[in-house]
C-alpha cells in the first residue's frame, strides 16, 4: 500500500524496522517485569484475606494462598502439646476482663510466675497489678489460663500478641492496666473469634 502511494522503499524498510524493534522492546519489558515479581504466601483463614491481598495488586508481588484445613491435616493424628508456647490469655474471675501475653516457654510456667508476682505483692506484671490494686479474684490455670495462638519465638509472635491485644481492647475486655498501643489498620480487617465476642 505504501509502495502504491509513492513512498520510497528505503523509508518503508526503516519504518518496518522501527515497528519491529518497538514490538520486541515491549515484549522484552513485559518478560522482565514477570521475572522481577516475587511470590509471597498468605494463609487463607477467611474470605476477608482478599481485602489484605488486594493492597498488593500493583506491586512486584505475586500472591499465593496456603490452606489451613487440608485433608491431610484432618486425617493425621497430631498429638497436642499438653504445655504449649505462644499467645495466652489470663482471665480475671471478678470482672471477666483479661490480660494477653506471650511466652516462649510453656504457658503454665508463665502462669505460675504471674501467681508468684501476686503472692509477693510485686507489680512486675500488668495482671498482678490488676489483681492487687482492685483486690480481684484469681484461680487455677484451668479456670483462668487459655492459649489463644500456639506459636514459637520471633516477629510473628509479637504480631499475633499485638493483634489479640487489639481485639480484646476493641471489645472492651482488656484489663485497664495493659496498654493497647499498636494501632495497625490491618487489625480492623480481622474477624473476631466467637469465643472473644461472647467472652464477657
Amino acid at each position: 500500500m505504501a509502495c502504491n502511494n509513492g513512498l520510497p522503499t528505503h523509508l518503508i524498510h526503516r519504518m518496518k524496522k522501527q515497528l519491529m524493534a518497538r514490538k520486541e522492546g515491549t515484549t522484552q519489558t513485559q518478560v522482565d517485569q514477570q521475572h522481577n515479581k516475587k511470590w509471597v504466601t498468605f494463609s487463607f483463614h477467611s474470605p476477608s484475606i482478599y481485602k489484605i491481598t488486594n493492597l498488593f495488586k500493583r506491586t512486584n508481588l505475586k500472591i499465593a494462598f496456603r490452606p489451613t484445613n487440608t485433608i491431610y491435616q484432618q486425617l493425621s493424628n497430631k498429638t497436642k502439646d499438653p504445655n504449649p508456647t505462644g499467645i495466652y490469655q489470663l482471665k480475671c474471675i471478678t470482672c471477666n476482663c483479661a490480660y494477653v501475653g506471650h511466652s516462649g516457654r510453656p504457658i503454665t510456667t508463665r502462669h505460675r510466675e504471674h501467681l508468684r508476682y501476686i503472692g509477693n505483692n510485686s507489680p512486675t506484671s500488668a495482671y498482678a497489678m490488676h489483681i492487687l490494686d482492685n483486690r480481684h479474684e484469681f484461680g487455677p490455670a484451668g479456670e483462668m489460663l487459655k492459649l489463644l495462638k500456639p506459636c514459637s519465638k520471633g516477629s510473628r509472635k509479637n504480631c499475633w500478641e499485638s493483634l489479640f491485644i487489639h481485639l480484646h481492647h476493641r471489645h472492651d475486655i482488656l484489663i485497664a492496666e495493659q496498654q493497647a498501643n499498636d494501632t495497625n489498620p490491618l487489625f480492623e480487617l480481622v474477624s473476631v473469634p466467637c469465643d472473644l465476642v461472647h467472652f464477657a
